[in-house]
């Protein structure tokens, strides 16, 4: 699945996290059912695209949704 914007992750009920690695900190949204230890597929709220995620590389820490 494509998503083009942050709204439509929203509505499809994907969970919003913050990647955090030694390398860069990523504001990502995933479906519910991803598995992210090994390598997934996030939207990227920074680019508003989707983007690969290297799972094993971050520690994710869910962010609150309002």
């Amino acid at each position: 699945m494509i998503i083009t914007c942050d709204n439509e992750a929203t509505m499809l009920g994907w969970t919003e996290y913050l990647a955090e690695s030694d390398c860069c900190d990523l504001h990502i949204s995933v479906s519910p059912e991803t598995n992210m230890d090994g390598i997934f597929t996030a939207f990227c709220h920074d680019e508003q695209e989707m983007i690969k995620v290297t799972g094993w590389l971050f520690s994710f820490q869910p962010i609150a949704s309002k």
